[in-house]
């Protein structure tokens, strides 16, 4: 398979969406209401209803996390995220698993980020003369982590901000691991963002602890401050930032990738007879 990677999606202010982006961006507020129940293939965790959608965002969230911690594609993950941004706007009624699994998706992201933050402070205190290149790895590895922290912020803030009052499982996921942020809040590529989400967590904070007076609420009935709070919250109050729409950026001579990729499928898949021995057009070790 050619090393040559097929798809970049960039931020588009016109509104135009890859062909895959543009049919989820357009039907996302239906798979939100087809209901799936007893899903025996998804083995993460058992869930006896959720919404088409929230199970594609599962999916997709799935492919991000093992990608960071196996594959480490780039562009993998960037289109995973670019998908979920188009989609972030009309997020409803959001399955109490799939909010947590955003939140977590930001957790484990943030985990890595502290880790490669720590080894390039180690590697400049032994610092020498001459240029290290796995400091330069570290230091790619930092940029690439922060850009898709900032977008996972980006889904988020464009979710709450767009249908805020329609998600209160997503600000319990967010009031209940409030303290990952607090590391952020001063960082300059995520301070702008991270205002808007700590406007909304301070809001249903003082909430909970006023109806709490002391004693602990549980689950349920915090849940209950939050529904109640989501009325009352302005969003108005929120800084507006760009509506998230990607699209489809395809680099030249896209052929050379999907040729080869799409043949070494036919081989491996297809159960058709291919004499090995005269197989020129991709490696027969690609899976």
């Amino acid at each position: 398979m050619a090393d040559k990677q097929p798809v970049n999606p960039a931020a588009d202010s016109e509104g135009s969406h890859t062909p895959k982006n543009h049919i989820i961006y357009r039907y996302e507020p239906v798979l939100l209401y087809i209901t799936l129940k007893n899903i025996p293939w998804f083995k993460e965790r058992p869930i006896s209803e959720i919404s088409l959608g929230g199970l594609l965002i599962l999916v997709v969230i799935r492919t991000i996390q093992y990608n960071i911690t196996r594959m480490r594609d780039k562009y993998l993950h960037t289109n995973c995220l670019a998908a979920l941004a188009n989609m972030s706007a009309q997020f409803t009624g959001l399955h109490p698993y799939v909010a947590q699994r955003m939140v977590s998706l930001f957790s484990q992201l943030s985990k890595k980020h502290a880790r490669v933050v720590d080894q390039i402070r180690e590697s400049a205190v032994t610092e020498t003369d001459n240029e290290d290149p796995s400091e330069q790895n570290l230091m790619a590895d930092l940029a690439v982590l922060e850009e898709v922290l900032r977008m996972v912020l980006e889904i988020l803030n464009s979710c709450l901000a767009a249908s805020l009052h329609h998600n209160p499982h997503l600000i319990y996921s967010l009031l209940y691991q409030r303290e990952l942020f607090n590391s952020f809040k001063t960082h300059p590529t995520f301070q702008d963002i991270l205002q808007n989400i700590d406007i909304v967590l301070s809001f249903f904070s003082a909430r909970v602890e006023e109806h709490g007076k002391g004693s602990n609420l549980s689950p349920s009935e915090v849940l209950e401050v939050i529904k109640e709070g989501s009325v009352q919250f302005r969003r108005d109050k929120l800084k507006k930032f760009p509506d998230l729409k990607f699209k489809y950026v395809e680099e030249e001579s896209p052929e050379e990738f999907f040729i080869p990729y799409v043949w070494s499928l036919v081989y491996h898949a297809s159960n058709m007879y291919f004499n090995a021995s005269r197989i020129l057009l991709f490696s027969l070790s690609a899976s």
